[in-house]
């Protein structure tokens, strides 16, 4: 027999299972995602980047070392970056990566890159190229209180293609759960038109952030169509934070 009280039961439970989460939803408090760092903070972070050069797989394998330098009155934030190991393997074959010179880069509150120092002198990208690379792959955040779901815009100048700007998206994912800590959840994502045929860098990372003192515990996304001196290449880049004497570094780099 047709049973009127079982379906409207029925409904009455998947109405509140609808209704719980976006109650909890409602409920959330808003984060402010700022944390001002603290001058002399250190951190050392592990990156594994990945891409097909000319049909080869190509591994690059590194260990940074990243220190606060300088705090400004106006917020601005003065990091000095250092390479302190790695390898890189082409086809199979690896080889220890010779040292670079440390860059110093000027930010934001926001993290937004004002000024670098150090650039890149390799030849492997043009230096308007390198400068959007610099500019876009450095997280950028909101000064406003987000929740889940939350988005922001910032944008950018174009030292390529100086009529076209850059416009960064940032996104709130909420917390999630590693090791028993909550971590902070965003996504940054943009596309970056790099020559006058409408050619574009596509930018797509998650970052997970420790909301005590701001530092990146993760990081993994993929670069795309990034026009190099070897061609058009896509890589993808998972970083991790380590510890100075962590046994995951790889041996150290010779002059």
């Amino acid at each position: 027999m047709f049973k009127l009280n079982r379906v409207l039961g029925g409904v009455l439970l998947a109405l509140t299972c609808i209704a719980g989460p976006m109650a909890r939803a409602d409920d959330e408090k808003p984060v402010h995602l700022l944390v001002k760092p603290k001058v002399g903070h250190v951190t050392h972070s592990k990156s594994v980047v990945k891409t097909s050069v000319m049909g080869m797989e190509l591994i690059i394998t590194s260990i940074d070392k990243d220190v606060v330098k300088e705090v400004k009155e106006n917020g601005d934030v003065v990091y000095e970056s250092g390479h302190e190991s790695g390898t890189i393997s082409v086809g199979g074959k690896e080889q220890e990566q010779p040292v670079t010179p440390a860059t110093t880069k000027t930010h934001d509150k926001f993290g937004k890159l004002k000024d670098y120092k150090g650039k890149d002198n390799s030849g492997f990208t043009t230096p308007e190229i390198d400068a959007i690379m610099e500019s876009i792959t450095t997280l950028i955040l909101t000064d406003k209180p987000v929740k889940t779901s939350d988005t922001w815009d910032t944008e950018l100048d174009n030292p390529a293609v100086k009529e076209k700007k850059v416009v960064v998206k940032g996104t709130y994912l909420g917390t999630e759960k590693i090791d028993g800590k909550d971590y902070w959840k965003i996504k940054q994502t943009t596309e970056a038109v790099v020559d006058a045929d409408g050619s574009k860098i596509g930018y797509d990372f998650t970052d997970w952030i420790d909301p005590v003192n701001g530092d990146t515990l993760k990081s993994e996304g993929t670069v795309k169509d990034v026009p190099t001196q070897f061609g058009v290449l896509t890589m993808h880049v998972s970083t991790k934070a380590v510890k100075a004497d962590s046994k995951d570094k790889p041996k150290p780099a010779k002059p």
